[in-house]
């Protein structure tokens, strides 16, 4: 298979993406890190909701998870073997071939994902610009899937009408942010585990992909923190699946996840949250390499150490006619 790659921080002093109350408040401690880069990897072998008012949106389909799901260092003994490289990873020549192409966000729109997506609002059409400059079949399409202890699926699971449209969605996202409401409105996000195996399964079995065989699809998902483990019940919501599910229905749909994810989080700021993202889960790879796909740290976006623009559109010219090679 291709290199499963990641982008990590290497000095871990505190947490930037995943710190700070659910109140809204955030500690001072921040992540640092030197000879910042992607990381590559190997392996062994070579529906529709309205936008949110005073009270929230309405979803077309809500789900949840369980507390006792929340992982530990102790789940992510084992890993993939990481090498260290320098840089952005470079552009990757297009080949012959010529897909479509078809992306769907999936992101916490938590109490501290604020800044996050106000970032991806402000660089929205530079990765649009970026991703026209591919010489597309067609225009790409994008989707859009938020959660918080809930989850739904934006737009009926169709794609926008266009970058700019996609954009706005996000600004109004990152507003809702400050409400520390659930995605439907009311019951007030008390926990730092979120959803984000419902987001990821409404996008796999919601969005409206253009056909497998002539389509390039990927899933952009961000988070900074931990997540439910389906079906149960997670601080009053019903979380609907679970993560062999989640990844299963990632795989059938020819899906690749690239996620921008934490280290550390939790209450107390200092969990290990990389289970299921760059570490394995309960024994599982991990849902970006399960997917062909891969993972970058949110903190270095945040910090600047990483361009968003250039991340996403590395993930697409890595993903971009390759064929399509999900792992465990």
């Amino acid at each position: 298979m291709r290199a499963w790659m990641i982008v990590t921080a290497l000095t871990v002093a505190g947490c930037l993406g995943a710190c700070g109350s659910k109140d809204g408040e955030r500690d001072d401690t921040s992540t640092t890190a030197s000879s910042l880069g992607p990381l590559t990897t190997t392996s062994d072998d070579t529906t529709t909701t309205a936008p949110p008012d005073s009270t929230g949106p309405a979803p077309s389909d809500t789900t949840a998870v369980d507390p006792s799901a929340t992982t530990t260092a102790d789940d992510a003994d084992t890993g993939p073997t990481v090498y260290f490289d320098l840089g952005i990873i470079p552009d990757i020549p297009m080949t012959e071939c010529q897909q479509s192409l078809d992306i769907v966000f999936v992101m916490d729109v938590s109490t501290t994902m604020g800044g996050f997506i106000n970032l991806l609002a402000n660089e929205m059409l530079a990765v649009d610009a970026a991703i026209q400059m591919l010489d597309l079949p067609d225009e790409p399409h994008y989707g859009l899937a938020v959660f918080v202890d809930d989850a739904a699926l934006l737009n009926g699971g169709a794609p926008y009408a266009n970058a700019t449209a996609l954009r706005d969605d996000f600004l109004m996202w990152a507003a809702f942010t400050a409400s520390n409401q659930q995605v439907g409105g009311g019951n007030s996000n008390s926990t730092w585990t979120e959803n984000s195996l419902d987001g990821l399964y409404l996008a796999a079995n919601g969005f409206q992909w253009r056909p497998a065989e002539t389509t390039t699809r990927i899933v952009i998902h961000t988070t900074d923190d931990t997540f439910w483990d389906g079906p149960t019940i997670g601080n009053g919501v019903m979380i609907q699946h679970g993560y062999a599910e989640t990844v299963q229905a990632l795989q059938d749909q020819f899906v690749r996840v690239y996620a921008f994810a934490d280290q550390i989080g939790g209450a107390c700021n200092c969990m290990d949250v990389t289970p299921g993202w760059s570490t394995p889960f309960m024994g599982m790879l991990p849902i970006p390499e399960a997917t062909d796909g891969g993972v970058y740290d949110i903190n270095m976006v945040l910090s600047g150490a990483v361009s968003l623009v250039d991340a996403i559109n590395a993930a697409v010219e890595e993903s971009y006619c390759d064929p399509y090679m999900p792992q465990g």
